[in-house]
């Protein structure tokens, strides 16, 4: 679910780039707010679909005033194969001991909210679109969603009860659209 804060404090941390560098979290938000996504397992099937989709809305949310940033539960390796298979243009960033998704508090779920068959028809339907990759990583890990602004305040997040839900495109614009004026032209 998403919700709205009257502003908290980004937790501090570190990810590795996909080019093997150490960045602090907050780099990440330094020039522009960031929209913080933090993905399932590498061969989670709503994850590469998800990544996909962040990439078809990529160009609108800059207009917003956004960047956006993946966090996999990979080193620098991973963050560049997920990227380079996917064709993202915007950064992927690994967390290999899940320190920073532990700070954050991104939400980890049980099997009912991981693989129930509540999930398999939209399963099945991302899979067609996205494809599938090889599950690594925690498997009861849920994703997460944070918008972060420059002052390092987390000013939304989504918060999924499953591993099909992501947040819409939408809300994401109406959050950013406080942060700074519309862009779209």
């Amino acid at each position: 679910m998403h919700e709205y804060y009257p502003a908290a404090p980004a937790p501090k941390g570190h990810l590795i780039a996909a080019d093997g560098r150490k960045v602090s979290v907050a780099e990440l938000y330094l020039h522009r707010p960031v929209l913080l996504q933090f993905s399932r397992h590498l061969g989670c099937v709503f994850c590469i679909d998800h990544a996909k989709q962040l990439l078809k809305h990529y160009e609108m949310l800059q207009r917003h005033g956004l960047d956006a940033a993946l966090v996999i539960m990979g080193g620098a390796q991973e963050a560049q194969e997920f990227h380079d298979r996917l064709n993202l243009t915007y950064p992927v960033y690994g967390d290999p001991d899940q320190s920073v998704y532990k700070a954050f508090n991104v939400p980890r779920g049980n099997v009912w909210q991981v693989a129930g068959p509540q999930l398999w028809w939209e399963g099945l339907k991302a899979l067609s679109r996205s494809g599938i990759g090889r599950p690594r990583g925690d498997l009861m890990q849920l994703g997460g969603t944070y918008l972060i602004d420059t002052n390092g305040q987390i000013v939304w997040s989504f918060r999924p009860s499953s591993s099909v839900e992501f947040p819409n495109i939408d809300e994401i614009v109406v959050a950013a659209d406080t942060l700074s004026p519309i862009a779209d032209a």
